[in-house]
């Protein structure tokens, strides 16, 4: 509001009248938006000995009471503006300079307006290109008149929205936006999301309240958003958005005073499209685009090909990638960036999730020609972690003997307190003393649970327990019928596959190094190697924390089999040092305990101690201990 205080100030005259009409013209506002400024300017004014007359059919003139008054009235409507004293001030004030003017600006004047040397200005100007340079912005540079941002201006007003108007940064420099106005904005567009049941995450409310902001304050300056032909059809596709867009630009035009037109309603059907929950609107029916879904269908794929994960007959997990893919399609093709607020949680408790939405999202880059977001990664990656968690909801229910010192009435009871406690996961349940071991058909039973000690040889899983089951009993069982016992990590993880003091001074000689290894022992087939590094080509297989995985880009061994190296020296693989290899080759065959496997190797990616305790010892025994302990603790 005191920008357009300010605004008239300038233009009004203590020697002649202008009426509303000719203030109105040159600020391109309504006669009624200036005679309503003019009255509340009018009000602060006489603070400072300053009156505003009007005169019928001649308009307004300011009136001095006191010396000194417009002076004072003026500085109170300019905040005070503190100069940038260091590089990345300057690169801010640099930026919100240039963003809000759009004819060229001569490298003097911004030295002037920054206070600053050539030299100063021009390393601000290089590292504000790089910022310019993630919105798809340019300088463009003019001998004799200057430089200027030269981009269309869907990316300006991102630009302007994301890196100053969210972080509270232009208030601070050039007040061309006021918190009250925002918090105005925001309670009608809380509004209208509830009336049309349309859902946004808390930062994506943010959002969308910042870009209808620059929005107004850009097509108030004759900026307009422009698509190219077509672009207009968006709407019906997204019948929702568009009528909430209609009404919030019919508020916005009377509010602001600004004329909406079609392409900037498509502009805010495109924006809250982009960043909407995906199918939240109720009784609005979903329908799979074609395009849409043989993406899913090629992610899903892949996923089935690298880590032999079947995915591709879920359907719960196909029809929740295709309802995100709606929104996803319009950030990618509008470059559109969402924010993960949980992106860390989701890579720490999640490792498998994550693991496979990075690589389904190989297909995505390759489709859209250019690079998926982390924060991306980690939506898809709640996804793939529901599946997971789904596919393990079912527990293949076990026969259990359960040993005790007491009689039969005592042993009825045990026996009602296990069904009660862990009805789900039993068939059967045995109880017997121990005198009645020897004569005891094991093959009946999958796992034995024992209140006494037992110094016979059982040949099934045996769990100590206490007699009368309590907390930490229940806990123990439970792990163990959920899970089962770990033996299965054996099946892959041997100690003549654990290899030491690997070289190799690059990612190829490595892989080379550890190929020519595993051909010592067992017959690879011919193209292993090649198989590897074509996969490495479709995008890096390195963790971080100074691991990688590599594996061939299809099934190419008749078995599984699991090689882990320690190299001698620690090599960048892709973009990350690594020092701890994991070679992976998954056969065709079935393999129920795979995904267990999968989970479990892929958190102690993340477990930087551990990590570091088998590097510096290489011992296979530390491998294993470090994989047991995530187990249990999972």
């Amino acid at each position: 509001m005191s920008g357009d205080w300010k605004d008239i100030l300038e233009l009004l005259s203590l020697t002649e009248y202008h009426t509303a009409s000719e203030l109105a013209n040159k600020l391109g506002v309504s006669s009624k938006t200036v005679r309503t400024r003019i009255k509340e300017l009018d009000l602060k004014a006489s603070k400072h000995g300053v009156r505003i007359d009007s005169k019928s059919r001649y308009g307004y003139i300011l009136v001095e009471k006191e010396e000194g008054g417009i002076q004072r009235l003026a500085e109170d409507l300019t905040p005070e503006i503190k100069m940038p004293d260091n590089n990345e001030e300057r690169i801010n004030y640099l930026l919100v300079y240039l963003l809000n003017h759009n004819e060229f600006t001569k490298m003097d004047d911004l030295c002037d307006f920054l206070c600053v040397s050539r030299t100063t200005l021009q390393t601000a100007m290089k590292n504000a290109e790089e910022i310019l340079k993630e919105y798809n912005l340019e300088l463009e540079r003019r001998p004799n008149y200057g430089i200027r941002i030269k981009g269309n201006e869907f990316n300006i007003r991102r630009c302007i929205g994301e890196c100053f108007v969210k972080r509270d940064m232009l208030n601070h420099s050039m007040q061309i936006y006021s918190s009250e106005e925002l918090e105005r904005l925001a309670q009608e567009i809380l509004d209208l999301t509830r009336k049309y049941k349309i859902s946004l995450s808390e930062k994506s409310f943010e959002n969308l309240i910042t870009q209808i902001y620059v929005a107004a304050k850009r097509i108030k300056r004759g900026c307009a958003v422009s698509f190219g032909e077509g672009k207009e059809a968006e709407e019906k596709k997204y019948q929702t958005e568009y009528r909430f867009s209609r009404e919030l630009a019919l508020y916005m035009s009377e509010w602001q005073h600004v004329i909406y037109t079609k392409q900037e309603i498509t502009y805010i059907v495109i924006y809250l499209a982009g960043i909407r929950v995906s199918g939240s609107t109720e009784n609005e029916n979903f329908v799979i685009r074609e395009e849409l879904d043989d993406l899913v269908r090629q992610m899903l794929e892949l996923i089935y090909s690298e880590y032999r994960l079947e995915f591709r007959n879920n359907f719960n997990l196909r029809m929740s990638l295709n309802q995100h893919m709606v929104p996803f399609d319009i950030r990618m093709r509008y470059h559109i960036h969402m924010e993960n607020p949980i992106l860390d949680e989701i890579h720490e408790k999640y490792v498998l999730g994550y693991t496979l939405a990075e690589t389904a999202c190989n297909v995505l880059q390759k489709y859209y020609g250019r690079e998926v977001t982390k924060d991306e990664v980690g939506y898809f990656a709640i996804l793939f972690a529901l599946a997971l968690e789904q596919e393990n909801i079912e527990v293949e229910k076990a026969s259990i003997l359960i040993i005790c010192s007491v009689g039969r009435g005592s042993s009825q009871l045990i026996r009602y307190k296990y069904e009660k406690e862990f009805g789900k996961y039993l068939d059967t349940i045995y109880v017997c003393g121990l005198h009645e071991l020897e004569h005891f058909d094991f093959n009946t039973v999958d796992y034995v649970f024992s209140t006494v000690p037992i110094h016979m040889e059982i040949p099934v899983p045996i769990t100590n327990i206490g007699q009368f089951l309590e907390r930490r009993d229940i806990l123990k069982v439970r792990q163990v019928l959920e899970r089962g016992q770990m033996d299965f990590l054996d099946d892959y993880y041997k100690e003549q596959q654990f290899l030491t003091d690997v070289e190799g001074e690059t990612k190829e000689e490595t892989i080379r190094s550890i190929c020519d290894k595993i051909a010592e022992q067992r017959q690879l087939p011919e193209g292993f190697y090649e198989a590897v590094i074509q996969r490495e080509k479709l995008g890096g297989t390195d963790f971080g924390n100074n691991i990688a995985m590599p594996h061939p880009y299809k099934v190419i061994t008749k078995d599984t089999f699991i090689y882990v190296a320690v190299l001698k020296n620690k090599i960048i693989w892709n973009k990350f040092p690594v020092q701890l290899v994991f070679l992976a080759a998954i056969s065709a065959q079935e393999d129920k305990n795979l995904p267990k496997f999968y989970e479990v190797t892929t958190s102690l990616f993340q477990m930087e101690e551990m990590v570091e305790k088998i590097i510096k010892e290489q011992k296979f025994e530390v491998l294993m201990q470090a994989l047991r302990q995530i187990f249990y603790e999972e």
